[in-house]
């Protein structure tokens, strides 16, 4: 029987985990645990709130934690790997940098015998104990089906889209996703390039969209907020407030823009649950416990409909029943506003 290792996690919700193991290992208590925790890259501003978060949760649970940054360098981040495992860590979470280039840490963890987990990107190399994150797929198809449905935009407008480095699992998954729900057909994507998840190469980009397409350009779709966020800075300091902007991760900013009605859409991947759950699942790992194989932690919209909502209540605000309810008594107030109002005049 597999043991959901969340602790008081409210925020993750635990979609789906296919299969369980057991990972043979001596009984250790937490203080005398080592877990090595590989990023990919903490200038992202989401993995860099993974990393904290795995490091908030390693200090609670008082277990050690050895991180390293690979600073988007997958030769580094394999040596930061080779590191890690030559400290004699009890498990190993890594962050991947690279589908295929990152691959080589799965085999070199089990070749010591150090339980691998990871976290938050896909990895060639399946051979992993355990992965924790979201499916990228998923979030390309609701930040998809927002700009198809919600935005107000017409099948046709033109639109440019802002990825994330080529082949890295979270561009893949959500160009995936914007195939599955046919956002590519249905409008005229005019330009698509790379910002390498960063701000300002993003805002550099949407510059010179914004010159080359002028009014014709509708939208700019973004693989994630930082990116996002780059280009609402170019089409704001361009004048340009008709174009709509929406992205990916549900950062602090971009949320307070979606409240603001700058930006349209924030597709909440929630990092705090990513990184400590990765952790969780470390420390059951170098305990010998029984541990699912793929948890998966869903992806939530958040818009003008709900952003007061997850401002006060977080993930669970807009999540399950929960969501359903305040949603529903969300409505019953605008209905009942709206009679005394009628009855006023």
């Amino acid at each position: 029987m597999k043991k959901q290792i969340i602790g008081g996690l409210l925020a993750v919700s635990m979609v789906a985990s296919m299969g369980t193991m057991n990972v043979a290992a001596a009984e250790k208590d937490n203080a005398d645990i080592k877990i090595g925790f590989s990023s990919k890259d903490n200038s992202d501003t989401f993995v860099a709130a993974i990393a904290d978060a795995a490091e908030a949760r390693a200090k609670e649970l008082g277990v050690e934690l050895l991180m390293y940054d690979a600073g988007g360098d997958v030769n580094k981040q394999i040596s930061d790997c080779e590191t890690l495992l030559a400290a004699g860590v009890d498990a190993l979470v890594v962050i991947p940098q690279s589908v295929e280039g990152s691959a080589p840490v799965v085999g070199m963890a089990n070749d010591a015998g150090v339980p691998i987990i990871v976290d938050n990107g896909d990895i060639g190399d399946t051979n992993y104990t355990a992965f924790v994150g979201c499916t990228d797929q998923e979030s390309g198809e609701l930040l998809g089906k927002w700009f198809i449905e919600e935005s107000g935009l017409k099948e046709g407008d033109k639109v440019a889209i802002i990825e994330g480095p080529m082949g890295q699992s979270g561009q893949v998954g959500r160009m995936a996703g914007f195939e599955e729900v046919g956002l590519l057909d249905y409008f005229d994507v005019v330009a698509t390039q790379t910002a390498n998840w960063k701000r300002d190469e993003a805002m550099a980009l949407a510059e010179d969209w914004i010159t080359t397409y002028g009014e014709d350009l509708k939208a700019i779709i973004c693989e994630n907020d930082d990116m996002g966020m780059g280009a609402l800075s170019a089409a704001q300091a361009a004048g340009r407030d008709d174009i709509i902007i929406g992205g990916v991760d549900g950062l602090e900013d971009a949320v307070q823009a979606v409240k603001d009605g700058t930006y349209g859409v924030s597709v909440l991947q929630d990092s705090a649950g990513q990184g400590a759950t990765g952790v969780d699942v470390a420390v059951a790992a170098a305990k010998g416990e029984e541990i699912a194989k793929d948890t998966r932690i869903p992806f939530r919209p958040i818009t003008k409909d709900n952003v007061d909502a997850y401002l006060e209540g977080g993930v669970e605000a807009i999540s399950g029943d929960d969501a359903e309810t305040k949603e529903k008594a969300t409505e019953e107030q605008t209905e009942e506003k709206a009679a005394e109002e009628e009855k006023a005049e």
